[in-house]
Protein backbone atom coordinates (compact mmCIF):
# COMPACT_ATOMS: atom_id res chain seq x y z
CA UNK A 1 0.00 0.00 0.00
CA UNK A 2 2.62 2.59 1.12
CA UNK A 3 4.44 1.49 -2.14
CA UNK A 4 1.57 2.14 -4.52
CA UNK A 5 0.85 5.50 -2.82
CA UNK A 6 4.42 6.72 -2.83
CA UNK A 7 4.69 5.70 -6.59
CA UNK A 8 1.14 7.74 -7.35
CA UNK A 9 2.06 10.55 -5.43
CA UNK A 10 5.61 11.10 -7.17
CA UNK A 11 3.85 10.53 -10.53
CA UNK A 12 1.08 13.25 -10.01
CA UNK A 13 4.03 15.45 -8.97
CA UNK A 14 6.07 14.63 -12.34
CA UNK A 15 3.13 14.72 -14.80
CA UNK A 16 2.20 17.74 -13.48
CA UNK A 17 5.39 19.70 -13.99
CA UNK A 18 6.24 18.10 -17.04
CA UNK A 19 3.07 18.84 -18.89
CA UNK A 20 3.13 22.39 -17.28
CA UNK A 21 6.52 23.09 -19.41
CA UNK A 22 5.55 21.32 -22.61
CA UNK A 23 1.77 23.21 -22.28
CA UNK A 24 3.20 26.55 -21.81
CA UNK A 25 5.87 26.20 -24.87
CA UNK A 26 3.20 24.69 -27.44
CA UNK A 27 0.58 28.16 -26.59
CA UNK A 28 3.61 30.48 -26.29
CA UNK A 29 4.17 29.31 -29.82
CA UNK A 30 0.60 28.95 -30.70
CA UNK A 31 -0.26 32.49 -29.60
CA UNK A 32 2.65 33.49 -31.66
CA UNK A 33 1.22 32.53 -34.52
CA UNK A 34 -2.12 33.51 -34.06
CA UNK A 35 -1.05 36.92 -33.29
CA UNK A 36 0.85 37.08 -36.85
CA UNK A 37 -2.49 36.38 -38.19
CA UNK A 38 -4.45 38.84 -36.55
CA UNK A 39 -1.90 41.52 -37.26
CA UNK A 40 -1.93 40.35 -41.23
CA UNK A 41 -5.48 40.91 -41.20
CA UNK A 42 -6.15 36.96 -41.26
CA UNK A 43 -8.90 36.60 -38.24
CA UNK A 44 -10.53 38.87 -36.24
CA UNK A 45 -8.50 40.17 -33.40
CA UNK A 46 -10.92 40.30 -31.15
CA UNK A 47 -11.06 36.18 -31.19
CA UNK A 48 -7.21 35.76 -30.61
CA UNK A 49 -7.46 34.46 -26.72
CA UNK A 50 -10.73 32.51 -28.14
CA UNK A 51 -8.85 30.64 -31.02
CA UNK A 52 -5.28 30.51 -28.41
CA UNK A 53 -8.15 28.13 -26.64
CA UNK A 54 -9.57 26.23 -29.39
CA UNK A 55 -5.41 25.73 -30.70
CA UNK A 56 -4.70 24.62 -26.45
CA UNK A 57 -7.77 21.70 -27.09
CA UNK A 58 -6.69 20.19 -30.18
CA UNK A 59 -3.11 19.67 -28.88
CA UNK A 60 -3.96 18.93 -25.73
CA UNK A 61 -4.20 14.39 -25.94
CA UNK A 62 -1.18 14.59 -27.75
CA UNK A 63 0.64 16.41 -25.21
CA UNK A 64 -1.02 14.68 -22.44
CA UNK A 65 0.59 11.13 -23.78
CA UNK A 66 4.11 12.31 -24.09
CA UNK A 67 3.73 14.25 -20.92
CA UNK A 68 2.37 10.82 -19.32
CA UNK A 69 5.15 9.09 -20.80
CA UNK A 70 7.92 11.37 -19.41
CA UNK A 71 6.59 11.54 -16.47
CA UNK A 72 6.57 7.39 -15.79
CA UNK A 73 10.22 7.14 -17.48
CA UNK A 74 11.38 9.53 -15.07
CA UNK A 75 9.67 8.79 -12.28
CA UNK A 76 10.88 5.50 -12.11
CA UNK A 77 14.51 5.92 -13.48
CA UNK A 78 15.23 8.32 -10.38
CA UNK A 79 14.28 5.02 -8.38
CA UNK A 80 16.94 3.48 -10.17
CA UNK A 81 19.41 5.94 -9.66
CA UNK A 82 19.26 6.14 -6.02
CA UNK A 83 19.04 2.48 -5.98
CA UNK A 84 15.41 2.07 -4.24
CA UNK A 85 14.65 -0.65 -6.76
CA UNK A 86 16.90 -2.91 -5.89
CA UNK A 87 15.36 -2.26 -2.24
CA UNK A 88 11.87 -3.19 -3.52
CA UNK A 89 13.42 -6.07 -5.34
CA UNK A 90 15.28 -7.15 -2.31
CA UNK A 91 12.14 -6.81 -0.41
CA UNK A 92 10.36 -10.29 -1.97
CA UNK A 93 7.37 -10.37 -4.12
CA UNK A 94 8.10 -7.21 -6.07
CA UNK A 95 9.86 -7.43 -9.36
CA UNK A 96 9.50 -4.87 -12.59
CA UNK A 97 6.30 -6.25 -13.52
CA UNK A 98 5.05 -5.10 -10.17
CA UNK A 99 5.21 -1.54 -11.44
CA UNK A 100 2.54 -2.20 -14.03
CA UNK A 101 -0.34 -1.96 -12.02
CA UNK A 102 0.31 1.25 -9.92
CA UNK A 103 1.62 3.19 -12.92
CA UNK A 104 -1.85 1.75 -14.47
CA UNK A 105 -3.77 3.25 -11.67
CA UNK A 106 -2.44 6.44 -12.20
CA UNK A 107 -2.70 6.25 -16.17
CA UNK A 108 -6.05 4.84 -16.60
CA UNK A 109 -7.95 8.52 -15.75
CA UNK A 110 -5.43 10.44 -18.18
CA UNK A 111 -6.09 7.61 -20.70
CA UNK A 112 -10.05 8.36 -20.56
CA UNK A 113 -9.34 11.68 -20.52
CA UNK A 114 -7.25 11.53 -24.07
CA UNK A 115 -9.55 9.44 -25.93
CA UNK A 116 -12.86 12.53 -24.49
CA UNK A 117 -9.99 15.15 -26.22
CA UNK A 118 -9.46 13.08 -29.39
CA UNK A 119 -13.22 11.63 -30.14
CA UNK A 120 -15.01 14.53 -29.11
CA UNK A 121 -13.61 17.98 -27.72
CA UNK A 122 -11.05 18.33 -30.33
CA UNK A 123 -12.88 17.84 -33.12
CA UNK A 124 -14.83 20.42 -31.53
CA UNK A 125 -12.49 23.02 -30.83
CA UNK A 126 -10.94 22.47 -34.61
CA UNK A 127 -14.37 23.20 -36.40
CA UNK A 128 -14.57 26.31 -33.99
CA UNK A 129 -11.51 27.45 -34.58
CA UNK A 130 -12.25 27.20 -38.62
CA UNK A 131 -16.14 28.60 -38.25
CA UNK A 132 -14.11 31.50 -36.30
CA UNK A 133 -11.97 32.08 -39.87
CA UNK A 134 -15.16 31.60 -42.39
CA UNK A 135 -16.66 33.91 -40.57
CA UNK A 136 -13.98 36.76 -40.39
CA UNK A 137 -13.14 35.43 -44.14
CA UNK A 138 -17.05 36.51 -45.05
CA UNK A 139 -17.00 40.05 -43.80
CA UNK A 140 -16.76 42.67 -46.07
CA UNK A 141 -13.79 44.98 -46.69
CA UNK A 142 -15.18 47.83 -44.75
CA UNK A 143 -16.36 45.57 -41.81
CA UNK A 144 -12.37 44.86 -41.17
CA UNK A 145 -10.90 48.28 -41.42
CA UNK A 146 -9.05 49.26 -38.60
CA UNK A 147 -6.93 51.87 -37.17
CA UNK A 148 -3.06 50.97 -37.62
CA UNK A 149 -3.38 47.84 -39.77
CA UNK A 150 -2.94 46.81 -43.73
CA UNK A 151 -6.08 44.98 -45.14
CA UNK A 152 -5.61 43.12 -48.31
CA UNK A 153 -8.20 44.00 -50.96
CA UNK A 154 -9.58 42.78 -54.21
CA UNK A 155 -7.85 39.07 -53.42
CA UNK A 156 -4.57 40.28 -52.29
CA UNK A 157 -3.73 42.85 -55.39
CA UNK A 158 -4.89 45.60 -52.95
CA UNK A 159 -3.37 46.78 -49.69
CA UNK A 160 -5.06 49.65 -47.44
CA UNK A 161 -3.91 51.29 -44.41
CA UNK A 162 -5.85 53.46 -42.29
CA UNK A 163 -4.64 55.13 -39.49
CA UNK A 164 -7.38 56.73 -37.69
CA UNK A 165 -11.15 55.18 -38.19
CA UNK A 166 -14.11 57.21 -36.71
CA UNK A 167 -16.21 55.42 -33.75
CA UNK A 168 -19.15 55.11 -35.96
CA UNK A 169 -16.51 53.23 -38.75
CA UNK A 170 -17.75 56.04 -41.71
CA UNK A 171 -14.99 58.01 -41.66
CA UNK A 172 -11.56 57.46 -41.89
CA UNK A 173 -8.11 59.64 -42.04
CA UNK A 174 -4.62 59.30 -43.53
CA UNK A 175 -5.12 56.42 -45.66
CA UNK A 176 -2.49 54.91 -47.92
CA UNK A 177 -3.09 52.40 -50.88
CA UNK A 178 -1.21 50.70 -52.97
CA UNK A 179 -2.46 48.50 -55.84
CA UNK A 180 -0.44 45.99 -57.98
CA UNK A 181 -1.10 44.60 -61.62
CA UNK A 182 0.66 42.23 -63.37
CA UNK A 183 3.43 45.18 -65.22
CA UNK A 184 1.96 48.12 -63.15
CA UNK A 185 1.97 49.72 -59.92
CA UNK A 186 -0.15 52.43 -58.42
CA UNK A 187 0.06 53.79 -54.97
CA UNK A 188 -2.36 56.42 -53.36
CA UNK A 189 -2.57 58.82 -50.23
CA UNK A 190 -4.60 60.81 -48.90
CA UNK A 191 -5.61 62.87 -45.86
CA UNK A 192 -9.54 62.01 -45.10
CA UNK A 193 -11.59 59.73 -46.29
CA UNK A 194 -15.33 58.34 -45.72
CA UNK A 195 -17.91 55.63 -46.38
CA UNK A 196 -21.05 55.50 -48.53
CA UNK A 197 -22.64 53.31 -50.38
CA UNK A 198 -24.66 54.10 -53.54
CA UNK A 199 -28.29 53.04 -55.07
CA UNK A 200 -27.08 49.35 -56.18
CA UNK A 201 -25.99 48.73 -53.27
CA UNK A 202 -22.15 48.95 -54.13
CA UNK A 203 -19.82 50.17 -51.42
CA UNK A 204 -16.85 52.96 -51.84
CA UNK A 205 -14.40 54.51 -50.17
CA UNK A 206 -14.34 58.36 -51.27
CA UNK A 207 -11.03 59.97 -50.57
CA UNK A 208 -10.65 63.66 -50.26
CA UNK A 209 -7.28 65.84 -50.61
CA UNK A 210 -4.57 62.99 -52.05
CA UNK A 211 -1.89 62.04 -54.55
CA UNK A 212 -1.76 59.12 -56.45
CA UNK A 213 1.52 57.85 -58.12
CA UNK A 214 1.39 55.13 -61.08
CA UNK A 215 4.12 53.97 -63.22
CA UNK A 216 5.29 50.44 -64.67
CA UNK A 217 7.39 48.11 -62.44
CA UNK A 218 10.68 48.88 -62.31
CA UNK A 219 10.88 52.32 -64.11
CA UNK A 220 11.74 55.78 -63.00
CA UNK A 221 9.04 57.56 -64.62
CA UNK A 222 6.08 57.90 -62.29
CA UNK A 223 3.06 59.34 -63.21
CA UNK A 224 1.57 61.66 -60.19
CA UNK A 225 -1.46 62.95 -60.15
CA UNK A 226 -3.24 65.47 -57.37
CA UNK A 227 -7.18 64.67 -56.17
CA UNK A 228 -9.74 66.77 -54.41
CA UNK A 229 -12.07 63.56 -54.32
CA UNK A 230 -11.25 60.07 -55.28
CA UNK A 231 -13.23 56.92 -55.81
CA UNK A 232 -12.36 53.27 -54.64
CA UNK A 233 -15.11 50.54 -54.88
CA UNK A 234 -14.70 47.82 -51.97
CA UNK A 235 -15.90 44.17 -52.85
CA UNK A 236 -18.41 42.60 -50.90
CA UNK A 237 -18.41 39.19 -50.32
CA UNK A 238 -21.85 37.16 -50.34
CA UNK A 239 -23.33 35.58 -47.10
CA UNK A 240 -22.50 31.94 -47.85
CA UNK A 241 -23.05 28.95 -45.59
CA UNK A 242 -20.38 28.15 -43.45
CA UNK A 243 -19.99 24.74 -43.59
CA UNK A 244 -17.65 22.39 -42.36
CA UNK A 245 -16.26 20.04 -44.97
CA UNK A 246 -13.14 18.92 -43.09
CA UNK A 247 -13.26 15.33 -41.74
CA UNK A 248 -10.95 16.23 -38.74
CA UNK A 249 -14.08 18.54 -38.03
CA UNK A 250 -17.05 15.88 -37.84
CA UNK A 251 -18.37 14.43 -35.03
CA UNK A 252 -17.67 10.64 -34.22
CA UNK A 253 -21.38 9.70 -35.45
CA UNK A 254 -21.32 11.46 -38.50
CA UNK A 255 -17.67 10.26 -39.10
CA UNK A 256 -18.27 7.21 -38.36
CA UNK A 257 -21.62 7.18 -40.56
CA UNK A 258 -18.93 8.11 -44.20
CA UNK A 259 -16.25 5.04 -43.60
CA UNK A 260 -16.89 4.27 -47.11
CA UNK A 261 -14.89 7.40 -47.50
CA UNK A 262 -10.73 7.08 -47.20
CA UNK A 263 -10.82 10.50 -45.38
CA UNK A 264 -12.92 9.37 -43.06
CA UNK A 265 -11.07 6.42 -42.49
CA UNK A 266 -7.99 8.17 -42.15
CA UNK A 267 -9.37 10.37 -39.63
CA UNK A 268 -11.02 7.84 -37.11
CA UNK A 269 -7.87 5.87 -37.14
CA UNK A 270 -6.27 8.89 -35.81
CA UNK A 271 -8.44 9.59 -33.16
CA UNK A 272 -8.33 5.93 -32.12
CA UNK A 273 -4.20 5.44 -31.98
CA UNK A 274 -3.62 8.17 -29.72
CA UNK A 275 -5.57 6.54 -26.48
CA UNK A 276 -3.67 3.38 -27.60
CA UNK A 277 -0.43 5.18 -27.79
CA UNK A 278 -0.69 6.33 -24.66
CA UNK A 279 -0.93 3.24 -23.48
CA UNK A 280 1.69 1.27 -24.93
CA UNK A 281 4.06 4.44 -24.38
CA UNK A 282 3.72 3.85 -20.51
CA UNK A 283 3.94 0.51 -20.76
CA UNK A 284 7.55 0.69 -22.75
CA UNK A 285 8.84 3.34 -20.28
CA UNK A 286 8.61 0.69 -17.03
CA UNK A 287 11.32 -1.38 -18.50
CA UNK A 288 12.86 1.66 -20.29
CA UNK A 289 13.92 3.80 -16.82
CA UNK A 290 16.59 1.22 -16.04
CA UNK A 291 19.76 2.78 -15.31
CA UNK A 292 22.71 2.13 -14.16
CA UNK A 293 23.34 4.19 -11.02
CA UNK A 294 26.77 4.79 -11.65
CA UNK A 295 26.06 6.42 -14.85
CA UNK A 296 23.97 9.25 -16.37
CA UNK A 297 20.05 8.99 -17.37
CA UNK A 298 20.53 11.22 -19.95
CA UNK A 299 20.38 7.94 -22.68
CA UNK A 300 16.84 6.72 -21.52
CA UNK A 301 15.58 10.09 -22.46
CA UNK A 302 17.17 10.40 -25.74
CA UNK A 303 15.67 7.19 -26.92
CA UNK A 304 12.24 8.30 -25.07
CA UNK A 305 11.92 11.18 -27.45
CA UNK A 306 12.67 9.05 -30.59
CA UNK A 307 10.53 6.56 -29.58
CA UNK A 308 7.86 9.16 -29.71
CA UNK A 309 8.78 10.77 -32.16
CA UNK A 310 8.70 7.71 -34.20
CA UNK A 311 5.36 7.00 -32.66
CA UNK A 312 3.97 9.81 -33.91
CA UNK A 313 5.49 9.79 -37.32
CA UNK A 314 3.95 6.52 -37.45
CA UNK A 315 0.69 7.23 -36.88
CA UNK A 316 1.04 10.26 -39.08
CA UNK A 317 2.35 7.70 -41.84
CA UNK A 318 -0.21 4.73 -41.21
CA UNK A 319 -3.16 7.71 -41.72
CA UNK A 320 -1.49 8.75 -45.16
CA UNK A 321 -1.79 5.51 -46.25
CA UNK A 322 -5.30 4.34 -45.13
CA UNK A 323 -6.12 7.60 -47.11
CA UNK A 324 -3.98 6.79 -50.13
CA UNK A 325 -6.22 3.08 -50.25
CA UNK A 326 -2.31 1.59 -49.88
CA UNK A 327 -3.38 -0.33 -46.60
CA UNK A 328 -6.87 -0.51 -44.70
CA UNK A 329 -7.18 1.53 -41.41
CA UNK A 330 -7.65 -1.85 -39.33
CA UNK A 331 -4.53 -3.38 -40.58
CA UNK A 332 -2.20 -0.49 -40.27
CA UNK A 333 -3.63 0.41 -36.48
CA UNK A 334 -2.86 -3.43 -35.90
CA UNK A 335 0.56 -3.22 -37.37
CA UNK A 336 1.72 0.29 -35.93
CA UNK A 337 0.11 -0.26 -32.30
CA UNK A 338 1.23 -4.02 -32.47
CA UNK A 339 4.71 -3.43 -32.95
CA UNK A 340 5.36 -0.79 -30.06
CA UNK A 341 3.05 -3.30 -27.81
CA UNK A 342 5.50 -6.36 -28.88
CA UNK A 343 8.63 -3.68 -28.11
CA UNK A 344 7.30 -3.26 -24.72
CA UNK A 345 7.03 -7.43 -24.09
CA UNK A 346 10.24 -7.57 -25.34
CA UNK A 347 11.75 -4.68 -22.89
CA UNK A 348 10.33 -6.45 -20.04
CA UNK A 349 11.47 -9.89 -20.81
CA UNK A 350 14.93 -8.72 -21.62
CA UNK A 351 14.57 -6.94 -17.71
CA UNK A 352 13.16 -9.92 -15.98
CA UNK A 353 14.43 -13.03 -17.33
CA UNK A 354 16.47 -12.14 -20.03
CA UNK A 355 19.89 -11.03 -18.75
CA UNK A 356 21.44 -10.02 -21.72
CA UNK A 357 21.07 -9.11 -25.52
CA UNK A 358 22.18 -11.81 -26.74
CA UNK A 359 22.86 -15.55 -25.06
CA UNK A 360 26.23 -16.18 -23.49
CA UNK A 361 26.04 -19.80 -25.94
CA UNK A 362 25.92 -17.40 -29.25
CA UNK A 363 29.28 -15.31 -28.27
CA UNK A 364 32.10 -16.10 -29.89
CA UNK A 365 33.98 -15.59 -25.82
CA UNK A 366 31.65 -18.83 -25.03
CA UNK A 367 33.10 -20.96 -27.47
CA UNK A 368 36.58 -20.03 -27.21
CA UNK A 369 36.60 -20.98 -23.90
CA UNK A 370 35.04 -24.06 -24.55
CA UNK A 371 37.84 -24.78 -26.82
Amino acid sequence: MIFRRSLVSELANTAGAVFTVIFSIVITIGLVRILGMAAGGRIDSGTVIEMVVYEALINLAPLLAVSLFIAVLMTLTRSWLDSEMVVWFSSGGISLLSWIRPVLRFSIPIIILITALTFVISPWARGQSETNREVWSQRDDVERLSPGRFIELAGGRQVLFVEEVSSDGLTVKNVFLTETAIDSEMVLMAKTGEIKTNESGDRYVILHDGRRYEGKQGASDYRVTEFKTYGIRLDVKPENAIKLRDVDTQPLPLLISRLDNREAQSELLWRVCWPIAAFNLILIAIPLSFTNPRAGRSLNMVVALLLFVLYLNGISVACTWVEQGTMGPVRAGIILNGAFAALAVVLFLRRTIMQRWVPVWLTIGYWRTRS
